[in-house]
């Protein structure tokens, strides 16, 4: 699927854009999608390489006898109230 963006650009900012683009035998248009997807990608790698980097300590997830029995715990406490 494709979307139609219109943007406007000022002269200082469309003649490097244009310039850049032409240097690279492409359309200012061709330009900006390829620098887009390559700050999209840069993005998701950066994202990725957070992935399992927390530890919590306890395996986290649907298992619902740990989530239970967190419950429990939480509503047999006995919260002082202010």
């Amino acid at each position: 699927m494709h979307r139609i963006v219109t943007l406007e650009l000022s002269d200082e900012v469309y003649q490097p854009l244009a310039q850049a683009a032409s240097a690279l035998r492409q359309t200012p248009e061709e330009w900006i999608v390829a620098s887009l997807r390559r700050q999209l990608v840069a993005y998701d790698a950066r994202l990725r390489r957070h992935f399992g980097s927390v530890d919590l300590g306890a395996p986290t997830g649907a298992d619902n006898r740990l989530i239970d029995a967190d419950l429990a715990q939480a509503y047999a406490d006995a919260h002082e109230t202010v």
